[in-house]
């Protein structure tokens, strides 16, 4: 799993975060929540797992599951949707 510390931002608890970007988990206990891969095409069927603290593409391939893009402007509100898995 990838560990996420930032001194100077952080998240209360990564599972926010990513609720707030990608919706809703598909299932949810204390310790994590899983959601569709944002970043993985479907027919891979990949999960993302996240935890407090921590986070992990369930794919078995490179990838971050899009925290590159629903991490990088943490402190910054927007009005604007972030496109995970679209390029820039």
């Amino acid at each position: 799993m990838m560990r996420y510390h930032d001194p100077e931002v952080t998240p209360s608890d990564l599972r926010e975060l990513v609720e707030y970007h990608v919706g809703k988990p598909l299932a949810a206990s204390t310790h994590a929540a899983l959601w569709r891969c944002p970043v993985c095409p479907p027919e891979r069927h990949a999960l993302l797992m996240v935890s407090a603290d921590e986070y992990k593409c369930l794919s078995g391939y490179p990838c971050d599951g899009g925290a590159s893009v629903w991490m990088r402007n943490i402190d910054q509100e927007s009005d604007e949707p972030i496109m995970v898995g679209v390029p820039e």
